[in-house]
């Protein structure tokens, strides 16, 4: 009867560090390296290296290495190696040739014959489907060497890796947004402006409403303020009605037909409607400059850049006037009397007027027709009404500040906003527009870092945030520790 010897032999190994440094197995002949033992979705993956350069094996005999995954009450081998002598790689080589498909060698993961040649390195890499008993197994080497040639079966049990590591999944984050509420506007005060380019006879101030293009320019002016005078929503308090001339000919007749005009403006629109006649306040705009600025600048004519250095350059208003008449033969001035000119005699009215508060239900309504009508306040209970991230929320937040472009907490909510619906682009340049030094900005700050990966600089704003005084950063800077120390362990 053959003698059987088991020898079991423990690895001291760190549980859970991976991979394991180089150890030794099979009589401290045979090195193993870079081995780990983890789980990849429903799949694990065994990987080792080992080094057969130090093996000493007969030549009649073999050795069977088979990794084996061990748990409590279950083990599962891997396919094995099998190490062959010389001699005894002849007599395999032969029984494989001679045995018949039924007694092939199909489970072997590789068959080696040990000589100068073989006697290198071998990596092992095996993944099989994942079962809930590996959560705590351990990785075996079960090495078995033949009792072949008349010698005795020898067998060994080695730990390799002493634990399974547990699966680290990624740390997912949803940071508290920081949104600021408006202050409540006591008097919510408004204006509407309508320009009105009248077409008067040369050096003529009256109003002729069937003159030329006379007809549809008056009617914007009567549309604007039949607007506000019938919504009653509204109470005007003020009716500005400015008057300009184009700059050709003597300042002070100029100046006389800027005024005329806007005084016979006001006596064409005051018996249409039954606002009192104090509330009309004529203004006198004079020569119309600003208007022939932005008319040239706007346009393609010939010798553009020196009329618009000739406006720019020259301070004293009649020696502009020569230099703007005398440019090029006066080719220039003569285009721009006949295209630009008749546009800059203009009226210019603005209605002033308060807008009464309203409820929610009544907000959403006027949100959809007059945003202008509602303040901050307002429209930011309304998209506390809905969904954050969602498109309703967001396009409230994008009215505010489509409404108030330059406030920079309309800029702070728009921004929160954006990044509530991941759109970070939008929340960056929302975020230029908003207070720097606020706490709710370095809050934002952190998310938009944080979000685009960046969570270094997303702790340092976070941090600064936490610092003023806001709780959501204090949650968020918690939160982004974890992630950092999460990704530091997936790593």
């Amino acid at each position: 009867m053959k003698k059987i010897t088991y020898i079991s032999i423990l690895a001291l190994l760190f549980a859970l560090v991976m991979p394991v440094a180089a150890q030794q197995i099979y009589k401290g002949q045979i090195g193993v390296s870079t081995a780990t033992m983890e789980r990849e979705g429903n799949s694990v993956n065994v990987h080792m290296m080992l080094d057969l350069s130090r093996l000493e094996l007969d030549r009649n005999r073999s050795l069977t290495l088979t990794p084996v995954i061990t748990g409590a009450n279950m083990q599962r081998e891997l396919p094995d190696i099998l190490i062959n002598g010389t001699t005894r790689q002849k007599a395999y080589l032969r029984s494989q040739a001679l045995g018949g498909e039924d007694n092939k060698n199909t489970g072997s993961y590789s068959v080696i014959k040990l000589d100068k040649k073989s006697k290198g390195e071998l990596h092992y890499s095996q993944t099989i489907p994942y079962e809930d008993w590996m959560a705590d197994a351990h990785l075996d080497m079960k090495e078995d060497l033949c009792g072949c040639g008349g010698h005795e079966q020898e067998m060994y049990v080695e730990r390799v890796i002493e634990n399974m590591p547990p699966v680290v999944t990624p740390y997912m984050i949803t940071p508290q947004i920081a949104y600021i509420q408006p202050n409540v506007e006591a008097v919510k005060s408004r204006s509407e402006q309508c320009e009105t380019f009248l077409d008067f006879p040369v050096n003529k101030t009256n109003i002729l409403p069937t003159y030329m293009q006379n007809p549809s320019e008056l009617a914007k002016i009567e549309d604007m303020l039949r607007t506000v005078r019938t919504d009653n929503n509204l109470t005007v308090t003020r009716i500005d009605i400015t008057g300009y001339a184009s700059p050709e000919g003597p300042i002070a007749h100029n100046e006389n037909l800027s005024k005329g005009r806007a005084e016979a403006f006001k006596k064409y629109v005051l018996p249409k409607f039954d606002f009192p006649a104090d509330m009309y306040h004529v203004q006198y705009g004079g020569e119309n400059w600003d208007g022939l600025l932005a008319a040239v600048e706007a346009s393609t004519m010939n010798d553009k850049e020196a009329i618009l250095d000739i406006l720019k350059n020259t301070s004293d208003v009649n020696a502009r006037k020569n230099k703007l008449k005398a440019l090029n033969g006066g080719v220039p001035y003569r285009q721009m009397l006949t295209e630009i000119y008749p546009k800059l005699r203009k009226v210019v009215s603005s209605a002033y007027y308060t807008v009464r508060g309203f409820d929610v239900e009544e907000s959403k309504e006027i949100l959809e027709s007059r945003p202008q009508q509602l303040s901050l306040d307002e429209m930011f209970r309304i998209a506390n009404t809905h969904q954050a991230g969602s498109t309703e929320f967001t396009d409230v937040f994008e009215t505010a500040v489509k409404m108030y472009p330059d406030d920079k907490v309309a800029n702070l909510n728009a921004a929160a906003a954006a990044l509530a619906a991941d759109n970070l682009s939008a929340a960056e340049r929302y975020l230029m527009k908003a207070d720097t030094n606020s706490a709710e900005y370095a809050n934002n700050m952190g998310i938009l870092y944080l979000k685009r990966g960046d969570l270094q600089q997303a702790k340092t704003q976070f941090a600064k945030a936490a610092a003023a005084g806001i709780s959501s950063a204090n949650y968020n800077l918690q939160e982004v520790n974890k992630k950092i120390e999460n990704d530091a362990r997936i790593k």
